[in-house]
């Protein structure tokens, strides 16, 4: 009651000072979303919300497992998003509310939605329920109301534009159960952080195996993070405040794990009271994948790289002070980046010792198991335990920048394990996680379905990829070159917009064939400045920018 009472004490007192720093023109005049939906199809039962929040809308949270034990490791989670728009810094997220993001997308690039009610929902998909049925010429209410005009994934069987379920296209599930929506961070004021909205729509995969045994621990959640604002996101950071109760939270204790793009919770001795008891669980919290519609993010540079997803992770205790729960944007973002809410930076001394010693993005990176320093367990070096208490964290990627129209996705892995004491469950943990990194590559693909339905008679299509290339040359004072690739055969536009987002000129319109194409461009005429190549096709939308000089 106490850690509630005061979360609701700081929502009051930071909704009497935000508005007024806070540009209402920018937002619109959403309400909190209030669908929830539960993850359970394996050993967690997780509930969802479409708020930016996962786990906690009041009493009870609910992260149970192993499910139906009543035992919680997790409080609350909530999707942080930070980074600099035209000189500003702009922050979206808060952990308990009140939320920043809203039900739907952004229809219209720099301007917030019309109306979040319409949006307020959460769709699920089940592959023994919906899609093994499915084969058989059952078409369940899920497989109809799936939302492919917002951007849910389907797989689009007969070749025809828009979903046609009735004519074998399906939902394009990850996992054995998945549950999708969408939302945006422009949908009403941003007032736990005080700040103005990023402009970003994400769209949500929330995941998980029921099928294979090694993976009912684990539940995963992917985001689609896309600019729809008018001006880029630079110096971006995007990560998971993770606020892990491990059945009793004032023994739990905190660690990051650079190897492994992890931070994790344990607890601090072999009997958690009155809830796990002996042989305690850990938590972990794993970045498994960062990539961009760019390919300029870890996992297109190195497919089934492991380190360097999860670039900063941050310890905070419970409660206010310079050392507790973020409030605004500076703090927020000052996390994310692995620095004090009054911006210092972290180093491994923060307990006394020397001053000068280097920065560390990475917070009690150090092995409990071993008693190593910099942990938990061995503060200074020399053995000293840190004192318990409320212990809260936040993994992060960053920098990275995203420019109008371009999309990045991170998928975050929460995983449970649990060992013969309170630190073999840590070491349980890290051989977990590392199976689940090497196995990303198949964990982030759709299964492919069986070749069935109705009639047994499924066209097969060869798969395409998907991409724009920049401009060449680039700056140009002539011609350029523009290269892109089709995923399905459809309507296709390429268009030339400037920096107003207004449509500069069509390079081509009308019904492409899967594959690759190419166009040239007389870029002459044009005034000197920035231009975004924007090319739509089916439900997928990439941009490049293009210079022309004189």
């Amino acid at each position: 009651m106490q850690r509630i009472a005061f979360i609701l004490f700081a929502f009051v007192f930071c909704a009497q000072i935000a508005t007024a720093q806070i540009d209402s023109l920018m937002v619109g005049n959403c309400e909190t979303g209030r669908a929830e939906a539960y993850l359970d199809v394996g050993n967690v039962r997780a509930r969802l919300l479409n708020t930016g929040g996962l786990f906690y809308r009041g009493s009870p949270d609910v992260y149970e497992v192993p499910k139906g034990s009543g035992l919680k490791s997790i409080f609350a989670a909530n999707l942080l998003i930070g980074g600099m728009v035209d000189g500003q810094l702009r922050t979206a997220g808060a952990a308990y509310g009140p939320y920043e993001f809203w039900p739907g997308p952004i229809s219209a690039p720099g301007l917030p939605p019309p109306s979040c009610a319409e949006f307020d929902a959460i769709y699920s998909i089940d592959r023994a329920q919906d899609l093994d049925p499915f084969k058989d010429g059952v078409i369940t209410k899920r497989v109809r109301e799936w939302p492919a005009e917002l951007g849910a994934p389907y797989v689009d069987v007969n070749g025809v534009s828009g979903y046609q379920f009735d004519d074998g296209d399906y939902p394009e599930i990850l996992g054995d159960q998945m549950h999708w929506w969408v939302m945006n961070d422009a949908g009403n004021l941003h007032i736990r952080t005080q700040s103005n909205p990023l402009g970003v729509e994400a769209r949500v995969s929330a995941f998980a195996f029921g099928s294979q045994s090694n993976l009912k621990n684990v539940t995963f959640y992917r985001y689609e993070i896309k600019n729809r604002g008018l001006k880029p996101i630079e110096q971006a950071y995007i990560g998971h405040l993770v606020d892990a109760d491990l059945g009793n939270f004032l023994d739990d204790r905190f660690g990051s794990d650079a190897r492994h793009s992890m931070i994790y919770f344990y607890n601090a001795d072999n009997d958690d009271e009155r809830n796990y008891g002996e042989n305690p669980p850990a938590q972990g919290i794993a970045i498994i994948e960062a990539s961009s519609s760019q390919g300029d993010l870890p996992s297109d540079i190195s497919p089934g790289r492991i380190e360097g997803l999860m670039t900063n992770a941050m310890m905070y205790w419970g409660g206010g002070g310079p050392q507790g729960d973020p409030g605004n944007a500076s703090d927020t973002y000052n996390y994310l980046r692995s620095r004090w809410k009054d911006g210092s930076v972290l180093r491994d001394d923060m307990f006394g010792g020397i001053s000068e010693a280097p920065f560390v993005p990475m917070m009690f990176s150090g092995d409990p198991v071993t008693g190593g320093f910099w942990s938990e367990v061995n503060i200074d070096g020399n053995g000293k335990a840190l004192a318990l208490g409320d212990r809260r964290g936040i993994g992060s990627y960053g920098p990275f920048d995203l420019n109008p129209n371009e999309t990045a996705t991170f998928t975050f892995a929460y995983v449970w394990a649990r060992g013969d004491n309170n630190l073999d469950s840590i070491t349980a943990l890290r051989q977990l996680v590392s199976g689940v990194h090497s196995a990303n590559s198949s964990l982030l693909q759709p299964r492919q379905e069986p070749q069935k339905f109705v009639d047994n008679s499924l066209p097969e299509r060869p798969q395409q990829s998907f991409w724009l290339n920049a401009p060449y040359p680039n700056p140009s004072n002539g011609s350029t070159t523009i290269r892109y690739s089709l995923t399905l055969d459809g309507p296709t536009e390429v268009a030339v917009y400037d920096v107003l987002s207004r449509k500069v000129t069509t390079l081509h319109s009308g019904t492409q064939t899967a594959g690759p194409h190419e166009v040239t461009f007389d870029v002459s005429s044009l005034p000197p400045g920035i231009y975004t190549i924007r090319l739509q096709s089916n439900r997928n939308d990439t941009s490049r920018q293009l210079t022309v000089v004189r």
